[in-house]
């Protein structure tokens, strides 16, 4: 869980970074002054951290293995040894994200570096660095070049920030616990983020091996339990809901108990075994049998799970959220059509 209430925002400051391949600017700038803006500031913490809502966690990584070869892992490290290094440090976030984005659709914006105390994560108070960047020019926060440096402006508009990461100062040895602003898609300009400048993995926790098994149910339906093994959409529908409801109505996770209530027939449970192996094997992904059940991943995966079937591309739909026996498909000779029969005790 994530309490940003006591949050206290101790150092702040803007470098302008630009498309490298594009051609654009790296403008390194100086701290911003905090105590100059005393009447922004509530509203500057809200700007950065309201995007900070996900459950999952995240750590920095390299493919080698050797986190030493993780630029921003050494950026941050030197930063919570050393909070002399502040500025130093984030001018070196700044030019790694300059070199970064070599993708011509990464749109260039406003860097910020902020350091960030009393974060309350998972029950534990720690210092964080916020790392944020702004790509829309029409936000409540403006940004006005002077003599002396940037100043910051209030105005109404979008408040919603593009990019957003805090460290941690937990894990270290790990590489530091991260919270992430959760993107919508993926795409080219989301994935430079992660991939490319923070370069992070999701921590093996219980919003991971919820999110895995969840995804495997869903898999599942996608490539073995559908039309071609002569399972029809709502009965493949009515698993996806005990599958939700399992995970949605418990604490733990039993293998075993999943299987016999989700599951429950010796065929299907074997097919889903056997499909669960493969998965595993293929993506080198490790499945527990037993884990805590993350209700912050159970809430994002509802809406990936659709209980609708839908006919002739969406013209009609039908909603089905049990009692799918009382649903019958059949096919009209006469008419050349499919049809389906629905079985009701009222209608409301």
């Amino acid at each position: 869980m994530n309490d940003f209430n006591s949050v206290k925002l101790k150092n702040l400051i803007l470098h302008i970074v630009g498309n490298k391949v594009q051609e654009e600017s790296l403008i390194l700038e100086e701290e911003i002054e905090i105590g100059k803006y005393e009447l922004l500031y509530k509203e500057m913490l809200h700007y950065f951290l309201r995007p900070i809502n996900s459950g999952a966690r995240y750590q920095f990584c390299d493919e080698s293995g050797d986190l030493k070869l993780n630029e921003m892992y050494g950026f941050a490290k030197r930063i919570f040894e050393n909070p002399a290094e502040f500025k130093v440090q984030s001018e070196n976030m700044a030019k790694h994200l300059f070199s970064s984005s070599t993708h011509p659709r990464i749109q260039g914006g406003e860097f910020y570096v902020a350091y960030l105390e009393d974060c309350i994560v998972d029950g534990d108070v720690v210092d964080g660095i916020g790392i944020f960047k702004s790509e829309k020019k029409n936000v409540f926060i403006t940004v006005n070049p002077e003599l002396e440096g940037m100043k910051l402006d209030y105005k109404k508009g979008s408040n919603k920030i593009d990019k957003a990461c805090i460290i941690l100062n937990d894990r270290k040895e790990s590489g530091f616990k991260i919270l992430l602003k959760e993107e919508s898609k993926k795409s080219v300009e989301s994935g430079y983020w992660s991939e490319s400048f923070l370069r992070v993995e999701q921590i093996a926790d219980s919003h991971l091996h919820t999110t895995n098994y969840l995804q495997l149910c869903r898999g599942f339906v996608a490539d073995v339990f559908n039309e071609d093994h002569n399972v029809e959409k709502p009965e493949q529908i009515a698993f996806l809901q005990r599958s939700l409801n399992y995970f949605g109505t418990r604490d733990e996770f039993n293998v075993v108990e999943f299987e016999n209530e989700v599951l429950e027939e010796p065929d299907v449970i074997d097919s889903f075994i056997e499909f669960r192996k493969d998965i595993s094997e293929k993506y080198d992904i490790e499945v527990y049998p037993e884990f805590q059940i993350s209700a912050d991943a159970v809430r994002k995966a509802r809406k990936d799970f659709k209980c609708l079937i839908k006919l002739d591309g969406g013209k009609v739909q039908i909603a089905v959220k049990g009692n799918e026996e009382y649903i019958e498909k059949g096919f009209d000779n006469e008419r050349n059509m499919n049809y389906y029969t629905v079985y009701f005790h009222e209608e409301d």
